[in-house]
């Protein structure tokens, strides 16, 4: 089934064009908000050859796809799109009264819409990273040649450059301006305020002291300060007078948040960052291998929920703070592992053609990219007894 007839199918499965009013995409799954629960035959998805699994998750479905997944996200999207020019997607919602999420659901759909679309970029700087460290090691490049300067700035700019890449992702999930987004992100880590904060002596904004912190590699502070930007640029949308809008509304929205986030924002998601990794060094430095142990035997639970995103956040956090990450990283590693050696197993001991060319797929799947859902969903709690059997 190509990508255009399987995007097809799903819209019409979950209540079609009318009834999608938000989707997008992480890893392996595609995210739909339906504007009507009730018209979503999650039954008939479930069933739906090339979905490995949905999962209901505050007010969104998390259809499991697979590596696939960009692809028919794209389609998704250009028949929602051929829809609504030809007319048939109104801008009325349903009539039935729509059943708001929890915050803590809401909160963590707004987390993960920010991070996914930067896993390209994480991906491809970590590794990246990891292959120009490992030439030293092996006698390829020496660390005092200009290559290996170079190379080692590219792929690390990933990460200095982090707050930037969340502001651009923040934007589209809190439905705000990109560019004053990417402007928000760009003054967190500028040279000039980084300058200022190094040289030791106190700064003052309007008379309030600035917080000495370095933003440089950080993610929640980028996100809470976009999102800030959002509810201020739509205010300003709405009550500015009109002649003045064009020009008057980008610069009050950046004039009220940018000192907000070096006053208040920052500090504040600065303290909570260091409080994130201060409670996994506390785990790790406690109960050690039990705490693993512990959430190692929960984890294929967490990931179902996609609640495995706010724990690679709380990683990255300890990264940056402390420079290693003694639990998550552990944590993650283990479930892959045991994951594809499962699915692999499968793959060999299964006589169904179809079955094992899944296995083989979404075990190469977890093995090189780090990405377990396939095994998951394709393999492992869709075949139980035939792992336990393995």
């Amino acid at each position: 089934m190509n990508d255009q007839i399987f995007a097809q199918k799903i819209i019409e499965l979950v209540g079609g064009p009318n009834n999608v009013e938000k989707s997008w995409h992480c890893a392996t799954r595609l995210r739909v908000i339906p504007n009507n629960d009730a018209e979503v035959n999650v039954d008939e998805l479930q069933k739906l050859k090339g979905v490995l699994g949905v999962v209901k998750s505050g007010d969104q479905y998390q259809i499991v796809i697979g590596n696939q997944v960009a692809g028919v996200y794209q389609e998704f999207q250009n028949l929602l799109t051929s829809s609504n020019e030809q007319g048939q997607r109104p801008e009325a919602k349903s009539e039935m009264p729509k059943k708001k999420a929890n915050i803590f659901s809401r909160m963590l759909s707004a987390l993960v819409g920010c991070i996914t679309p930067l896993i390209p970029v994480l991906i491809a700087g970590g590794m990246g990273k990891c292959i120009v460290l490992l030439l030293p090691m092996l006698k390829l490049l020496d660390k005092t040649y200009s290559t290996y300067q170079i190379l080692y700035f590219i792929f690390d700019s990933s990460f200095y450059f982090l707050p930037v890449f969340v502001a651009i992702a923040a934007a589209k999930q809190f439905k705000t301006n990109i560019y004053l987004s990417a402007l928000v992100g760009a003054t967190l880590i500028n040279p000039n305020f980084i300058a200022l904060i190094q040289s030791g002596k106190p700064q003052n904004l309007f008379g309030i002291p600035v917080s000495p912190a370095s933003y440089a590699n950080t993610i929640i502070p980028a996100i809470v300060a976009i999102w800030a930007l959002g509810y201020v640029e739509h205010f300003f949308d709405r009550y500015l007078w009109r002649p003045i809008k064009s020009f008057m509304a980008p610069l009050l929205s950046i004039i009220i948040v940018l000192p907000l986030t070096l006053l208040a924002i920052g500090p504040a998601m600065t303290w909570v960052s260091k409080g994130i990794a201060a409670i996994m060094f506390f785990l790790s430095g406690k109960l050690g291998p039990l705490a693993i142990a512990l959430f190692a035997l929960v984890y294929p639970w967490i990931v179902t929920t996609g609640m495995h995103s706010a724990l690679a956040i709380a990683g990255l956090e300890a990264i940056t703070k402390r420079g290693v990450d003694p639990f998550t990283r552990v944590l993650t590693l283990l479930h892959n592992i045991t994951q594809g050696a499962a699915t692999l197993a499968v793959a060999v001991r299964t006589k169904d053609k179809e079955l094992r060319a899944t296995a083989i797929s979404a075990a190469l799947t977890v093995f090189c990219a780090g990405i377990s859902e396939p095994c998951l969903y394709g393999v492992t709690l869709k075949y139980r007894k035939r792992c336990i059997h393995v």
